[in-house]
C-alpha cells in the first residue's frame, strides 16, 4: 500500500505547483459558481447546470479524450484539457454575460503571463559540436552512445525543446552516454549528410538522432516509406519513451561498472 502512495506521489507531484493548480481552478470554475450557493445565487438565474451545459461539457470531455489520446505524460494531458475546458468557460460565460466573459478572458491572459509553466533553468551535459567535429566524434569513440539534436536558433520548435533536452542530460548522461548539439543552420552540409534538411520550410526542425556504436540506430521524427516527415511531440517524457533512455542508461551504466571491474581485476593480478 505504501508503495502505491509513493508511486501515485511521484506521478502526480509535477502538477502540484502554482501553474498547474490555478489553470486546473480556472479551467473547472465556471460549473463550480454555477453550482455553489451563494455565489452563483448572485451572478446566475439559478443553481443547476442547464441540459445544453451538460451536452456541451460531455462533447468537451470527448474531445479531450480524443485530442490526448497520443500525449505520453501527465502535465501534456492536464495543459490540453485546461486549454480546451477554459475555451469552453470563455463560450459559456460570454453566453451568460459579455462582461463575465471578458473579466474571464482578461484573467486566463493574466495567468498566461504572470503564471507560466515552470522551465527546466538548471545545469546541462551538452556538447555543441561545430561543423566536421561531429563525424570525428562520433569516430573516435564508438562505445560512446550519443543523442544529438538536430535544430535551428530561428525555429520556435527548436527553442522550445532546448528546456527538455538540456534536463535529459542532466538526468542521464553518463561517460559512455553523451548528449550534443549541432546548428544546422550553420552547418547545413553537416546536415544534409545525416539528411536532416534545414530549410526555413524543414518539417524536420529539430530532429533528434541516436548514436550507438557510431551509426544512427534512432530518429525523430523519422521519415516515411513514402517519403514524408512523420511528426513528433518533442516532450521530456515522450522523448525519454521513444528513446527507452531508461533502459539505455541501465545498459550503459552496466558496461560502466563492468569496465571499473575489469580493471580492477588487472591491477590485482
Amino acid at each position: 500500500m505504501l508503495e502505491r502512495l509513493k508511486s501515485l506521489y511521484t506521478t502526480l507531484k509535477p502538477i502540484f505547483v502554482l501553474h498547474y493548480i490555478t489553470d486546473i481552478s480556472l479551467a473547472a470554475i465556471y460549473f463550480l459558481v454555477k453550482t455553489c450557493s451563494p455565489i452563483c445565487d448572485y451572478l446566475f438565474d439559478n443553481c443547476n447546470l442547464e441540459l445544453r451545459e451538460l451536452e456541451w461539457l460531455t462533447f468537451l470531455g470527448c474531445v479531450i479524450v480524443m485530442k490526448n489520446r497520443r500525449q505520453v505524460g501527465l502535465k501534456e494531458y492536464i495543459s490540453t484539457a485546461c486549454m480546451f475546458g477554459k475555451v469552453l468557460n470563455l463560450v459559456l460565460f460570454f453566453k451568460i454575460n459579455a462582461v463575465y466573459g471578458m473579466v474571464y478572458g482578461i484573467v486566463c491572459l493574466l495567468h498566461l503571463v504572470f503564471i507560466p509553466e515552470t522551465v527546466y533553468r538548471g545545469p546541462e551535459y551538452v556538447t555543441y559540436f561545430r561543423g566536421p567535429h561531429l563525424e570525428e566524434e562520433l569516430e573516435r569513440d564508438k562505445r560512446i552512445t550519443w543523442l544529438i539534436a538536430f535544430y535551428a536558433a530561428w525555429s520556435p520548435a527548436c527553442v522550445a525543446l532546448a528546456p527538455s533536452f538540456a534536463e535529459i542530460s542532466a538526468e542521464y548522461q553518463l561517460d559512455n552516454l553523451k548528449f550534443g548539439k549541432l546548428d544546422v543552420s550553420k552547418f547545413s552540409k553537416v546536415g544534409e549528410k545525416f539528411n536532416v534538411n534545414a530549410g526555413s520550410l524543414s518539417k524536420q526542425l529539430p530532429t533528434l538522432i541516436l548514436f550507438q556504436n557510431g551509426k544512427e540506430k534512432e530518429r525523430r521524427p523519422f521519415i516515411s516509406a513514402k517519403g514524408t516527415v512523420v511528426r513528433f511531440k518533442f516532450t521530456k517524457e515522450s522523448i525519454i519513451q521513444e528513446f527507452d533512455l531508461n533502459n539505455l542508461y541501465g545498459q550503459c551504466k552496466q558496461q560502466l561498472k563492468g569496465k571499473k571491474d575489469k580493471t580492477k581485476t588487472e591491477k590485482q593480478e
